[in-house]
């Protein structure tokens, strides 16, 4: 009997046997919306570029404030104008965002103010130097890195780029990803069902998280459960794409053609992992593709998927990943694992951010993954008490 390959060890054989040479290209700033950066980026000015106000108040000089004591406004300050200097036994009205007059060093905020009449106020509360005061360059400097190459660009990203000036950036090109489903009892939604028949869900499930992603996919249809018009398949598809994903057929059934297809064709590295769901997973290489087969069950097809050829991808594309894909979490149930394969367990997130056991876990029943928050790793033999931290793999981070 063929050994099962532990997890880790599948992820980092895929991992590892990226040599990318992916193309680049420059885009504007309005075009970068999840692409990968293929350069390092840095600030063109300071951000801030000088000192401004954090908050609506009074500029004035530490040295002369105290509480109770009572001050005239000698100017007003809206942000973008240009104060004047600071009379001795003043202070100025300033608004969140201007800058403080030369002569003051602090802030007061308006809160902290009695208004007396137009042109006075009484202090309710004394501040210290530097209180309230954003300081110049205290965010980004000039010629300071803010994203290394590998970043994959949120819409937060591209606004600090916006920030300090930029107007394009170099981003690496997208690959393109091709998604097969496999079986003669797969239909297509829309067409009639027959006895013993089904439609097909892990196809558009597949396609759509390639997209969302940010890569480029092909749909390439439904491959049959005959060898020969598998391999002419898989040979045209190689040379059209940088990886081919399929959604069944990986097992060991005699319509199950993959596998052999792929020996055939190319280099078959990874067959079978010790992980439930999801043991059925195959890894290789068609021509100059990649190669990664997912098991048919929906629900395996989605948590192999989500674990690992969603970080294959981004790494082939260029992304520089993360140490980890999990956080650490709380449990508010008690379990144990008394399978030899490692288990990831549908959870969801109760009203206190703990973690609850969502009660179906076949491999069958997709609705889980729509109802569910995320998955919990759970080694082989190992016993979780309520209160216990877990790893733990959200959904919004991973699907």
């Amino acid at each position: 009997m063929q050994k099962l390959i532990e997890f880790d060890q599948a992820l980092n054989t895929l991992l590892v046997s990226i040599d990318s040479n992916v193309g680049t290209t420059k885009l504007n700033l309005s075009e970068c919306l999840g692409r990968i950066l293929a350069e390092d980026v840095t600030s063109l000015i300071d951000i801030p570029g000088f000192d401004n106000s954090q908050v609506d108040g009074y500029a004035a000089r530490s040295s002369e404030v105290s509480e109770g004591k009572e001050f005239v406004v000698s100017q007003r300050i809206p942000a973008g104008s240009n104060p004047t200097s600071l009379e001795k036994g003043t202070v100025a009205r300033i608004f969140t965002g201007a800058e403080p007059p030369s002569g003051s060093d602090c802030i007061i905020m308006q809160e902290d103010v009695k208004k007396i009449g137009d042109q006075k106020v009484e202090l309710l509360k004394s501040v210290e130097v530097g209180e309230n005061i954003r300081k110049r360059a205290c965010d980004l400097k000039t010629g300071e890195v803010f994203f290394k190459k590998g970043r994959q660009l949120s819409s937060a990203d591209l606004g600090l780029c916006a920030s300090v000036g930029k107007v394009s950036m170099q981003v690496y090109e997208k690959i393109t990803v091709g998604v097969f489903s496999t079986g003669d009892e797969l239909k297509q939604p829309g067409e009639k069902l027959e006895r013993g028949q089904l439609f097909d869900s892990n196809r558009p499930m597949i396609l759509n998280c390639v997209k969302n992603m940010g890569i480029n996919c092909i749909d390439f249809g439904c491959l049959p459960d005959r060898l020969e018009p598998t391999m002419k398949a898989l040979k045209s598809a190689s040379e059209k794409v940088d990886a081919i994903i399929t959604c069944g057929g990986v097992s060991v059934g005699e319509e199950d053609h993959l596998k052999d297809a792929v020996k055939e064709l190319g280099e078959l590295k990874l067959w079978k992992i010790n992980m439930k769901p999801g043991k059925p997973f195959a890894f290789g290489r068609l021509g100059k593709s990649a190669y990664l087969g997912l098991p048919g069950n929906p629900v395996s097809a989605w948590v192999t998927f989500s674990l690992l050829c969603r970080p294959f991808i981004l790494k082939l594309n260029g992304k520089e990943l993360g140490k980890t894909l999990f956080t650490m979490a709380r449990t508010n149930f008690d379990y144990e694992n008394i399978n030899s394969r490692r288990e990831f367990l549908r959870v969801t997130i109760d009203s206190k951010g703990n973690l609850q056991l969502y009660a179906r876990q076949n491999s069958q029943i997709l609705s889980s993954i729509c109802f569910c928050d995320g998955l919990i790793e759970v080694a082989p033999k190992q016993k979780i008490k309520a209160g216990d931290n877990v790893k733990f793999y959200n959904f919004s981070s991973i699907g």
